[in-house]
């Protein structure tokens, strides 16, 4: 019994990040908002790692970067980057901290600034592209705002999964 709940749990995960894919890179399906479309599976990941113990958070955090990569045209940044905040996020949270709504939100915050911060300062400004300042104010603060804010269904989403479909009874 406890093998099947897990392999459902599972199962609702991977769903969810196949939904999240598609909304995510399907053009037009999600508005745009001041020029800047939220990274779903960025939130995903990190709401995933908030429940999960570090290996399948590492995991999670692994295939949604790297999904993230392929719908960016590249792969390597993204999946790095989420694999090690999904791991620490999971580490952290299990040792150090009580795991809440509000310290998910804070580090999903966090993550999401230093994440698309560095993103924008290696591919954008030191790759010297034009208008770079504007860039970031007109299309990367909407990103990183949009992207933080959908932590909130997603966290109480994964929170109702996890409860109902954990191995605890």
């Amino acid at each position: 019994m406890k093998i099947k709940r897990s392999f459902f749990k599972y199962l609702a995960y991977a769903i969810e990040v196949v939904v999240l894919y598609v909304f995510q890179d399907t053009p037009n399906l999600l508005p745009q908002l001041w020029g800047g479309k939220p990274l779903l599976l960025t939130v995903l990941a990190l709401a995933i790692a908030a429940r999960e113990n570090q290996i399948p958070s590492l995991v999670f955090g692994a295939v949604c970067g790297v999904l993230t990569d392929i719908s960016g045209g590249g792969i390597g940044y993204f999946g790095i980057a989420l694999t090690l905040a999904c791991y620490f996020e999971a580490e952290i949270l299990k040792k150090y901290l009580v795991p809440s709504f509000w310290t998910v939100f804070l580090y999903t915050f966090a993550v999401v600034v230093v994440v698309v911060g560095l993103y924008f300062v290696i591919f954008r400004l030191l790759a010297g592209i034009e208008g770079a300042g504007e860039l970031f104010v007109s299309h990367y603060l909407a990103r990183m705002v949009y992207t933080v804010v959908c932590v909130v269904p997603l966290y109480f989403l994964n929170g109702f999964l996890y409860r109902s479909l954990s191995n605890q009874n």
